[in-house]
């Protein structure tokens, strides 16, 4: 049977939200095919397990006295023991990044992954790094043709040089209202809309206080926002039916991960998009998916206005990995995390196959004692 690591939490903002997605996959695993090993990343930035994180309540009663820290050594789990003893858990055959926000998401995951060659269920460090920076996602967009909003970017040293220049150009190239958000930052944490420079003061300073860089874009008035995932299996691209999001106005934190984990699979009434804004929305998200050559499951927010839709945000880890834009019931989630996994150990079958070194050392002679 499979050892699967479930990778969850991190030194992130996200932290607790990350721990709902785990949990949600560590149940929905096929217990006949795999073994999950739950990896808990603390806030602490140590990396911890143990059976009770299966249960929700572990997290949220703050019972921790069952963890064990634990470490990744050539693709082999280890834990530490009490008098400084290391004990072998078993070698990891694939893993999955439930971690959202923060290193975990932005590559950090990916990395400790590649390093230790286990195939990974999710996205690599690549596309893990540059989807987790709001201004890179938008330099790929423009680059790969695909709409997105017109915006201004500022780093927390330039504010503080040229601020009085940064509002003047916000009201000239943009107009008011501006949406202003921390770049580095997912799930809507510290977005605001400003009507006004004085708003816009406010806003960018206290995005500051969460990230370094901040990303300012024009606010559309009467926009829905959308969602659609992707994934890869056997070679093809499965790109999901675009669906409304829920809430009006902005997208918040709470109608993310709060609300959407209360409706979903309750029967409540998805709403698609029809017509060319859908094969559009669709085409997007598979070219984005494609052309960054990604791997997992990848959801893509749109905002759609006057219809046209514009790409705001890729998400390489996103809330429950979004199996509920594929599945109609919480059960189907048990065959599509299958795929995932599947997926990730024969991509990586094919990739450990190649060449790791030129041969240089072998013919070059005389450099260690050259003179």
């Amino acid at each position: 049977m499979r050892k699967v690591a479930v990778v969850f939490g991190g030194k992130s903002c996200e932290n607790e939200v990350s721990v709902l997605t785990g949990v949600f996959v560590l149940n929905l695993l096929d217990k006949t095919k795999y073994a999950p090993i739950p990896l808990y990343v603390h806030t602490d930035g140590g990396m911890y397990t143990s059976p009770k994180m299966t249960e929700v309540a572990t997290f949220r009663e703050k019972r921790y006295d069952s963890f064990q820290r634990v470490f990744l050594e050539g693709g082999i789990l280890y834990a530490m023991q009490s008098g400084k003893r290391i004990k072998r858990v078993g070698k990891i055959d694939v893993a999955i990044n439930c971690c959202h926000g923060g290193l975990g998401e932005g590559g950090g995951v990916s990395a400790l992954m590649e390093w230790n060659s286990i195939p990974l269920a999710s996205p690599d460090l690549t596309s893990s790094g540059v989807f987790m920076d709001k201004c890179m996602t938008k330099v790929v967009m423009r680059a790969l043709s695909i709409p997105t909003l017109d915006y201004i970017r500022v780093n927390e040293a330039d504010y503080k040089k040229r601020g009085a220049f940064l509002l003047k150009s916000i009201a000239s190239r943009l107009k008011y209202p501006v949406v202003i958000k921390p770049a580095h930052l997912g799930s809507s944490i510290g977005i605001a809309v400003a009507k006004n420079e004085t708003e816009a003061k406010t806003a960018i300073e206290n995005a500051f206080l969460l990230d370094t860089r901040v990303l300012i874009e024009k606010y559309l008035e009467n926009k829905r926002d959308v969602n659609c995932a992707v994934y890869a299996l056997n070679g093809e691209i499965f790109v999901s039916e675009p669906e409304f999001a829920f809430g009006d106005g902005l997208y918040s934190f709470e109608e993310k991960y709060i609300k959407r984990k209360t409706d979903s699979g309750k029967g409540g009434k998805r709403e698609l998009i029809q017509g060319d804004l859908r094969d559009k929305i669709r085409s997007y998200t598979k070219t984005v998916y494609k052309r960054m050559n990604m791997q997992g499951a990848v959801r893509m927010d749109f905002l759609i206005s006057e219809g046209k839709a514009y790409l705001c945000e890729v998400n390489t880890v996103p809330g429950s990995l979004a199996y509920y834009l594929f599945c109609e019931r919480i059960s189907d989630a048990r065959a599509f995390f299958s795929d995932l996994l599947e997926e990730a150990m024969r991509t990586h079958a094919t990739e450990d196959k190649k060449i790791l070194t030129t041969g240089i050392l072998r013919e070059t002679k005389g450099l260690g004692g050259m003179k």
